[in-house]
């Protein structure tokens, strides 16, 4: 009833037409592949060209011609000019076997399911908007990627914001999903089970380093509750899914296709969209004829004017999708040239608002273009988001990508003395030091996380 209600609210502010225009920016590759095999099979107008009509061919002989009648062949001409085929707005060109070696692999069934839940809530239209960012920004494990402050400098809504709609996704199902970290998450499975034990949300909310390692006497010392308590309390703990998100992914992952190729040229970088297995659109010439022809009438002439339009509106919408697609890969290569040249080590900060203003078109037209849509570099396939990072402040004032500082992060810890490992607290000096970088503990600590890297005690090696 609350998916009808929206969808109704939905349609009211949006036409028919804008919404499929919408829902093209947003597809992935194989996923508008489906969408134009669906507009085939639905509209007789529209069809695959072969090869553009001649003029040697474009008599049909089952088609009588009349003087007063018959549309004028510059009326069809037109029409087909218009909408046959759909353009390209790169020149293509053989780009070689993909080295599969490079291709990331993806799974999104735990964010649709999590759209599909916010579909059925009552958020209102902004509420909406503010809770894909959030989903977008979910991990495979089902916890929350980046900080509400990183996502509120990215999405340009406020924190507290951010936070309401979060709490609610926060109580979809899987429990667990949306928490910030461990703790968090175990908390949130344990509410959602009816837990209310005020010796186990204390324990866990005020000890929980102590209780990842194990240290029993220590919280007795502190708590003054029981060993056996605090025992109880552990081995609910072990009952609870760590990683809530892991049971939503796909069994059969699926190699990416790259949306767009980015290739280094004598120039510099040159972009083309990959339309390999995009098929040309154009209206078909029969239908046309019938439409323009002014002796037709009745439910005939309304069914074929009305599927005449559907396509218009189609091949315009596929057009508006791959050109915004290349304009945006074109501005993303510009602002992030120095990457393409020299590596991840020189990803720059950025955010939609860079992009959006440069091309005059919304934030939100940024996002969904950008949205399941992969990019083919000298240095691997990586998710067009990849190239809006939030930024870590250096001492000089200048911002640097969190993607360079999760490297320099990860390449402090494969360097490092295995038997006396660096703490995280150490990580932040020798990144102050020596990079003149500005990070937290914690910030560090998520990091490491996020790079699936262990503590400092479970690294060494004695």
């Amino acid at each position: 009833m609350l998916e009808l209600k929206q969808t109704q609210k939905l349609q009211a502010i949006l036409t028919p037409q804008l919404q499929q225009a919408i829902k093209l920016l947003q597809l992935s590759q194989i996923e508008l592949i489906e969408a134009i095999e669906q507009e085939l099979k639905e509209n007789p107008i529209l069809e695959v060209a072969e090869e553009r009509p001649s003029e040697e061919g474009f008599k049909d002989e089952n088609i009588e011609e009349t003087k007063d009648t018959s549309p004028d062949k510059e009326d069809i001409e037109e029409f087909l000019e218009r909408f046959s085929p759909t353009e390209d707005f790169a020149e293509r060109e053989e780009k070689g076997y993909l080295n599969y070696e490079n291709i990331v692999k993806k799974t999104q069934d735990l964010r649709d399911y999590l759209r599909w839940q916010a579909g059925l809530s009552d958020f209102d239209g902004e509420q909406r908007l503010i809770a894909e960012w959030i989903i977008e920004n979910i991990n495979d494990n089902g916890y929350l990627a980046y900080s509400l402050a990183d996502i509120s400098q990215v999405s340009g809504y406020t924190e507290q914001q951010l936070e309401g709609v979060l709490k609610k996704i926060q109580g979809f199902d899987p429990p667990g999903i949306g928490a910030r970290d461990l703790r968090e998450c175990i908390l949130l499975q344990y509410e959602a089970k009816g837990g209310k034990d005020p010796v186990f949300i204390d324990i866990i909310n005020n000890c929980f380093d102590m209780l990842q390692n194990n240290n029993i006497k220590g919280i007795a010392k502190k708590t003054g509750y029981s060993q056996e308590k605090i025992k109880e309390v552990l081995d609910e703990i072990k009952t609870f899914d760590p990683k809530p998100g892991r049971n939503y992914s796909d069994e059969q992952v699926p190699y990416i296709v790259p949306d767009v190729y980015v290739v280094r040229s004598d120039d510099g970088f040159d972009v083309f969209l990959n339309e390999e297995d995009i098929p040309e659109l154009q209206m078909n010439r029969y239908y046309m004829e019938l439409n323009l022809n002014r002796e037709l009438n009745g439910e005939t002439k309304k069914y074929i004017k009305s599927k005449v339009k559907q396509a218009e509106w189609f091949i315009k919408s596929l057009k508006q999708r791959q050109r915004t697609l290349y304009l945006v890969a074109k501005s993303i290569v510009t602002h992030q040239i120095t990457f393409f040249e020299k590596g991840i080590r020189f990803l720059k900060p950025l955010n939609l608002r860079d992009i959006a203003g440069e091309l005059g078109i919304h934030e939100s037209t940024v996002s969904r273009i950008t949205t399941n849509k992969y990019m083919s570099t000298p240095y691997g396939i990586f998710e067009m988001k990849f190239f809006f990072p939030t930024g870590i402040k250096k001492d000089e004032g200048d911002m640097l990508s969190t993607n360079v500082v999760k490297d320099l992060i990860k390449e402090l810890i494969v360097n490092e003395d295995k038997h006396k490992p660096l703490t995280d607290d150490e990580i932040v000096s020798i990144l102050k030091e020596r990079k003149g970088i500005i990070i937290k503990r914690r910030t560090v600590a998520k990091y490491r996380d996020m790079l699936n890297i262990l503590s400092s005690r479970n690294r060494k090696i004695d």
